[in-house]
């Protein structure tokens, strides 16, 4: 018995100590159970697929019975759905053969079984519906949208995203269509008219046939269960269960689940006839979100780039959205109370992979000439069941940073086009990734950047870095078929440049002393609002100037205060002051000038080759320009402005200067880098001390931990720390 088989079976036999607990406990105004065998509700398949009709009674463990499948009545046009002969089996009690059609409609098929004798002993009527495909509807998630979360990358849901922030969603839908009767029938939506039309039950009362439909629950998000539920929290006079994992989800997206009839069970989709016990989910109302729609294929892709000199287009890159985290009310999927609210989470694909006795779309897997199901056992919604086509980064001629690998800018990355499967509700849905990590992710080339002699590459002004062009196409799911693929129409994502370099200035400080000098700031930060932390800015000030230094502590406007820190950063050329920019991307130097004249500041963004300037008014008392850059909290008292040794460098009296106040170790520049096919985390760590001791949290793919490494390391320095390639993050922390 394999794993999953051991698992299903263990959960199974749970669930059959809580049902047996409920039979024996004191009589409830719980709706009796029924059993899907003895209804008649239907299969459904998309065309071109198997179905395995199965049906169990003890008659028919009769020795010497014989069993015959056929083909009563059909609803389509096309050819009558083909009993596949070979499959046809009768053992333990059970009977069971494959159907196949590869046109829509509607099948009535008898099971026929006849004792030793030839007398028939069972007669059984199956239901089974074969669809088309309908063109898929897509959407982009917003925050308001039902799944919607605060999380989301674009909140509106319009498609505008700031590289390197946070995944999007976009949802795709399936519906399928069927002739009968002379109507043309959509699913799901249809499901409440079909069983009004056709629902039957072996009991006598004909009214309440069609409430045995009801086999699934909705969406929504609606709360509470009927006061005779064994949910022990939200119970109420209520007929309609929310079907959640009302205490607690042990067995994780498995659940167990309530539903209308006051037990719990664990959910492994889809839905069987033969497996009520973990299969139906009655709510107590009988509407669309019961139809049982089988999985299809979606293949949702991104227009690639065309390679055009001007076209940005093709960015971005797709990844598995989490239907547990997507339908659970605290959008992470944790297994707390009525937290999980719309199983199934996981389902069997082909239906009959299912460990033991099963129903439903038939294998084998993977087709002779033809793909077949692109997984073959329990899948996860939504994963990606197969990666179709994938971006691969290369550099552009677009400069980052010269002090950092890769130094150039990089194309966009990941996979670009995935087939993934929708759920019990025809839905699926795939996550968007802007790009932008780490200044990457787009064709830089194709933008009108300004370049410069130096290698400089200057994004200043550029909104909009790169678009994609999304959509989906519904593929039959196992065997080619004479119906095309349908294909949704397109939605468009714009991603947004946060870069930006500035410089602004501020008053020293009240007084007629403190108008002699300014503040002057410059901030970097990357395209996706990453401060450029660690870099060389090197200041040059007009020769009309008294003079300049660094500058650490608290400037600004009042109630827009803020601390620059930052440390020297040696000599550049004739450059009056150089620092090194602290973790918000901002170093300051103080100007000093006793006339009343404006002071030219023109600033050097080394490792970028950028370039910046800004007229400094010491003729306007109290005069401040330029952009108000994010910087740590203000520092109160505020350290020291310089150092005795910069004061000296600055020509300032010793006396004015005085030494810097000792802080707490931080991390203030981390990093992965890649060097002659080694790996590699680079850390800066500010200090008043020398060394510092840091740990190392290495992530690998998936978000698999790899290990721990601890370090001590020299301060106030770019280290660099030899790692295992497989690291994909890096997370570093002082030890205290």
């Amino acid at each position: 018995m394999t794993k999953a088989s051991r698992c299903l079976a263990g959960l199974l036999a749970v669930a059959a100590i809580v049902l047996s607990a409920v039979v024996a406990g004191p009589a409830l105004a719980a709706p009796a159970r029924w059993d899907p065998q003895t209804t008649n509700v239907p299969y459904v398949a998309w065309r071109g697929e198997q179905v395995r009709l199965v049906k169990c009674d003890p008659v028919l463990a009769t020795a010497g019975v014989k069993v015959e499948f056929f083909v009563e009545e059909w609803s389509g046009s096309g050819l009558v759905p083909r009993v596949e002969d070979a499959t046809v089996d009768s053992s333990a009690g059970c009977a069971k053969a494959d159907v196949v059609s590869l046109d829509p409609g509607l099948a009535r098929v008898k099971l026929v079984a006849t004792d030793a004798t030839g007398d028939p002993i069972l007669k059984h009527q199956f239901l089974v519906i074969w669809m088309s495909l309908t063109d898929p509807a897509i959407d982009e998630v917003g925050t308001a949208d039902p799944t919607g979360d605060s999380s989301l990358g674009d909140p509106a849901g319009d498609g505008n995203f700031n590289a390197g922030g946070n995944n999007g969603r976009i949802q795709v839908e399936v519906k399928g269509t069927f002739p009968f009767g002379g109507t043309t029938y959509t699913l799901p939506d249809a499901w409440p008219t079909l069983a009004g039309l056709l629902a039957q039950d072996a009991n006598s009362n004909p009214f309440d046939n069609a409430t045995k439909w009801d086999i699934h629950d909705d969406r929504a998000k609606t709360e509470n269960h009927p006061l005779y539920s064994q949910c022990t929290t939200h119970r109420a006079s209520v007929s309609i269960d929310a079907v959640d994992d009302c205490n607690g989800a042990p067995w994780g997206d498995h659940g167990p689940f309530s539903r209308v009839f006051g037990d719990l069970i664990p959910a492994f989709g889809p839905f069987d006839p033969v497996v009520p016990q973990a299969t139906l989910f009655s709510d107590g109302k009988l509407d669309a979100g019961d139809a049982p729609m089988p999985a299809a294929r979606v293949d949702v892709s991104i227009v690639p780039n065309s390679g055009a000199p001007t076209d940005i287009g093709g960015v971005g890159s797709l990844e598995k959205a989490d239907k547990t985290s997507v339908y659970s009310r605290d959008s992470a999927g944790t297994g707390s109370a009525h937290n999980l609210y719309a199983p199934f989470y996981k389902a069997y694909i082909p239906a009959t992979s299912r460990p033991g006795l099963a129903s439903g779309v038939d294998g084998p897997a993977a087709g002779n000439n033809f793909t077949g199901f692109l997984v073959d056992g329990l899948y996860d919604y939504w994963g990606i069941a197969d990666r179709l086509r994938t971006a691969v980064a290369s550099p552009t001629t677009c400069l980052r940073r010269s002090d950092q690998e890769p130094p150039y800018r990089q194309t966009p990355a990941g996979d670009q086009s995935v087939a993934v499967y929708t759920d019990e509700h025809g839905e699926a849905q795939v996550e968007y990734n802007p790009g932008g990590a780490r200044g990457n992710g787009f064709y830089f080339d194709n933008l009108a950047a300004i370049h410069n002699d130096n290698g400089g590459c200057d994004l200043e002004g550029i909104d909009v870095l790169g678009t994609s062009s999304i959509s989906a196409t519904a593929r039959y799911p196992y065997q080619p078929v004479s119906d095309p693929d349908k294909t949704s129409a397109s939605i468009t994502k714009r991603v947004h440049s946060l870069f930006t370099k500035t410089l602004s200035y501020y008053p020293k400080g009240p007084g007629e002393a403190n108008s002699n000098a300014r503040i002057v700031v410059a901030h970097a930060q990357d395209i996706d609002g990453v401060p450029f932390a660690g870099e060389k800015v090197c200041f040059f000030v007009d020769d009309e100037a008294d003079g300049a230094f660094g500058f650490t502590g608290t400037t600004g406007l009042p109630g827009h205060r803020f601390s620059v820190g930052g440390t020297d950063g040696g000599s550049f050329g004739t450059a009056d002051v150089c620092r090194i920019t602290d973790e918000h991307g901002n170093a300051a130097i103080e100007v000093i000038n006793s006339d009343p004249q404006s002071i030219n500041v023109t600033t050097l963004f080394v490792a970028e080759a950028l370039l910046r300037d800004i007229k400094v008014d010491f003729g306007t008392s109290g005069s401040t320009a330029g952009p108000t850059p994010p910087g740590g909290a203000p520092q109160d008292p505020p350290p020291p402005p310089v150092t005795a040794l910069e004061a000296k460098t600055a020509g300032v009296p010793v006396g004015f200067a005085a030494h810097k106040k000792v802080k707490a170790a931080r991390v203030s520049v981390s990093y992965l880098k890649s060097r002659h096919g080694k790996r590699f985390v680079v850390v800066r760590v500010a200090s008043s001390k020398t060394k510092a001791k840091v740990r190392i949290r290495l992530i690998g793919r998936h978000g698999r931990r790899l290990k721990v490494v601890t370090r001590t390391i020299r301060t106030n320095r770019l280290v660099s720390i030899h790692v295992t390639t497989k690291a994909k993050t890096a997370h570093v922390a002082i030890v205290r």
